[in-house]
């Protein structure tokens, strides 16, 4: 006589049912230990994750409007831009607007400025500034991360010209 398999009884647990919640629980445990920056650490040295891009990026707001000529007498400025900041966390930039003329270099303007995770922020620019004669150039800086954008003026002559 032949014997037939029996079904498991109700209540009983068997080892395809343990072997399967393991791996179930395992793959859990993993997810869980993949959203953690140690999960990720360990992800990324086996070559199952990258870090997504983090950039800064600085433009001027409308770069056909920066003047063109600074003239003898001290005149305002505008010099507006825009920092984006493309990482996951908030960031502070410390920015400066730099004058340099005749070889010599004038910190105009500073600050910081707090710009949200994927976001961007602006800041107005207004400095004050003057030349005689040459060329000047306008700078603005970002100290962390070091970046930079300029502009360059002419120096109008005290007589013979308009604003």
């Amino acid at each position: 006589m032949a014997h037939a398999a029996l079904p498991p009884r109700a209540g009983f647990v068997t080892r395809k049912d343990l072997i399967l919640a393991t791996v179930v629980a395992a793959a859990a445990l993993a997810a869980g230990l993949a959203q953690t920056s140690a999960g990720h650490s360990l992800l990324g040295r086996a070559g199952l994750y990258e870090e997504p891009a983090s950039y800064t990026s600085l433009a001027f707001i409308d770069p056909p409007s920066l003047p063109t000529r600074l003239w003898p007498a001290p005149t305002r400025v505008s010099v507006p831009f825009v920092v984006t900041n493309a990482s996951a966390g908030p960031r502070s930039y410390h920015w400066s607007i730099v004058l340099d003329r005749a070889g010599h270099s004038y910190r105009l303007a500073a600050g910081e400025l707090r710009v949200p995770a994927g976001d961007r922020g602006t800041v107005a620019g207004t400095v004050t500034a003057s030349c005689a004669t040459g060329p000047a150039r306008l700078t603005v800086l970002l100290s962390a991360p070091a970046e930079s954008i300029d502009f360059w003026l002419a120096c109008a002559p005290l007589t013979g010209g308009t604003r």
